[in-house]
């Protein structure tokens, strides 16, 4: 039989990571195998390393968006995935810009279509950024135009960092995301809690739905050439990455006060570093307005990966550079 594939899509920072080791730990009290495919639009995929010790065979895509870019890589990952360790059932989680309907497109290709099936569709959406008004169609940008395309092909909506808005926008957010998609249940998610079991039984309900077998790119014809769309990473929706690798420890009031002060073109921030003071690693997140620290488990490398828009690349650097205690060894 097929093996159903859960597809974990939400926009950079939604918390798709913290609720897939929320999934994997049900799977596992179930008795089942699970695998996981994991997609990274940077050098490095931090969220794997996340995943460690967690004994999940995984796979990663990085450098690039599931559904464009390293499109012809997801069927060589998949049927390793699925050759090599014959799982019960697979997670792919996709890179904060990828469209849905684009990779339930490329599982229908051979020969993925006779080794797995698409069995759930979930959309992460962090209540504390989601636009509750949006422009019409045409004047969205590319990323507003992703978030809307996750929102409306989700089989269940997730609601993420709902602790940390308040109820009358939690209310109002609710109503929008009804106007995009008004068939899917809505389920708040608290530091990655959720039903799990709810989750994974989506896929009897998808099960009933028609599903296309093609899709349509992700901008129309009348504003991106197919020509041209093949040749730039429109997928990104002009997000670019930058990579630094830490040369030294980290001084944590540096690096707090650094992602403060990072302007609105940044989206997404995140890596590992060793702390000045007390040597030990911890890891790092960025969301605007919500950087957070918290200790990793075990050794990583230490780096940091920035995510967003006309990124100023040297000064970026420069700024993560004196973050960094001199005379001390990475």
């Amino acid at each position: 039989m097929a093996i159903p594939v859960y597809l974990l899509t939400g926009f950079l920072g939604s918390g798709k990571t913290t609720l897939l080791k929320t999934l994997l730990l049900a799977v596992k009290e179930q008795g089942l195998k699970a695998a996981v495919l994991m997609n990274e639009f940077g050098k490095v995929s931090v969220d794997t390393l996340l995943l460690q010790g967690t004994a999940v065979p995984t796979v990663d895509l990085i450098e690039g968006c599931v559904c464009c870019t390293v499109r012809g890589s997801l069927t060589g990952a998949m049927m390793q995935l699925v050759e090599e360790h014959r799982p019960d059932l697979i997670f792919l989680e996709a890179t904060g810009v990828a469209l849905p309907l684009e990779i339930v497109d490329s599982l229908l290709d051979p020969p993925l279509k006779e080794e797995v099936r698409v069995a759930g569709v979930y959309a992460c959406v962090d209540a504390t950024r989601f636009p509750l008004q949006l422009p019409p169609l045409f004047e969205q940008t590319p990323v507003q135009q992703t978030m809307v395309q996750q929102v409306k092909h989700a089989d269940v909506l997730l609601l993420t960092k709902t602790d940390l808005t308040p109820p009358d926008r939690r209310f109002a957010l609710e109503g929008a995301l009804r106007q995009l998609n008004d068939s899917s249940p809505i389920l708040r998610v608290l530091n990655g809690q959720v039903d799990a079991k709810a989750l994974l039984d989506v896929r009897h309900e998808v099960a009933r739905r028609a599903r296309p077998t093609r899709v349509l790119p992700r901008f129309g014809a009348a504003r991106v050439k197919p020509e041209v769309r093949r040749q730039e990473k429109t997928s990104f929706g002009g997000l670019q990455t930058l990579h630094y690798e830490f040369g030294a420890s980290v001084d944590a009031d540096r690096l707090y006060e650094f992602m403060y002060r990072l302007p609105e073109s940044v989206a997404r921030g995140k890596g590992f570093y060793r702390d000045a003071e007390n040597g030990q690693m911890y890891q790092f997140h960025f969301t605007p307005y919500a950087p957070m620290t918290a200790p990793a488990e075990g050794e990583m490398p230490a780096f940091a990966v920035l995510i967003g828009e006309n990124l100023a690349e040297r000064e970026l650097l420069q700024q993560l550079q004196a973050c960094e205690v001199e005379n001390t060894p990475r």
